[in-house]
C-alpha cells in the first residue's frame, strides 16, 4: 500500500510538467524565483536601484497545447526609494485577452496603465513611496486577474524575453508618451 502512494505521488509529480524553462536574466534586478507550468508562468523580482531587467524563456512542447500562459509576478524594491510606474516589454510572445491588472502594496494607487500586444506600463500616484507591485495576481488578492500571454506561432526551443523596467522618474513622462503612441497606432489599425 505504501509503495503504490509513493508511486502515485511520484506520478502526480512527473504530471505538472514544467513549460516556458526559465534560461536567465540581464539587468539590475535579482530574481528571487520563477516558476512555471504548462499553463502558468510566475516570477518574483527584487530591484536594488531602479533600472530593468530582461528574463529569458525558452518554449517547451507542453507549452504548445494550448499556446495561453497565465503570467503573473511580484516586484519589489530594496532601494527604498519606492518605483513611480513600470513598463513591461515582450519580445517573442505578445498579452493576450482579457487583460489583467497592475496592483501597489497599497501605499499608492494606480494613477493610470494601459497596454497594447507587446507591452503594459502603469503610472503610480506620488512621488516614489510604492516599495511593492503585483503584475497580475500572484498574492491571490479579490479582484485582482492575471495577464495572459500568447506564444502562438511559436515553435519548441524559441526564446521568448520579458523586459520589466521601473525608470527614474524623469524619464516617464517621455516613456508614457511613446508607449500611448504606440497603443493609438495599434488601436488605428484595429480600427
Amino acid at each position: 500500500m505504501k509503495t503504490t502512494l509513493i508511486a502515485a505521488a511520484l506520478l502526480a509529480l512527473a504530471a505538472q510538467a514544467q513549460a516556458a524553462q526559465y534560461t536567465g536574466a540581464q539587468g539590475a534586478a535579482a530574481v528571487d524565483a520563477s516558476f512555471a507550468t504548462a499553463s502558468e508562468l510566475f516570477f518574483d523580482l527584487d530591484f536594488a536601484s531602479r533600472g530593468s531587467v530582461t528574463l529569458s524563456f525558452a518554449v517547451e512542447a507542453q507549452d504548445l497545447a494550448s499556446p495561453l500562459l497565465s503570467f503573473n509576478a511580484l516586484v519589489r524594491n530594496l532601494s527604498g526609494l519606492g518605483f513611480e510606474g513600470v513598463s513591461v516589454k515582450l519580445d517573442g510572445a505578445s498579452f493576450a485577452l482579457p487583460q489583467g491588472t497592475v496592483t501597489t502594496d497599497g501605499f499608492q494607487s494606480v494613477q493610470s496603465w494601459g497596454s497594447n500586444s507587446g507591452a503594459l506600463w502603469a503610472q503610480f500616484g506620488g512621488p516614489g513611496v510604492t516599495t511593492e507591485f503585483y503584475i497580475g495576481n500572484p498574492l491571490l488578492q479579490a479582484g485582482a486577474g492575471d495577464w495572459t500571454l500568447d506564444l502562438s506561432g511559436r515553435q519548441v526551443g524559441d526564446v521568448f524575453n520579458i523586459t520589466v523596467a521601473v525608470p527614474e522618474p524623469e524619464s516617464y513622462a517621455l516613456m508614457l508618451a511613446g508607449l500611448a503612441a504606440v497603443g493609438w497606432v495599434a488601436r488605428r489599425r484595429k480600427g
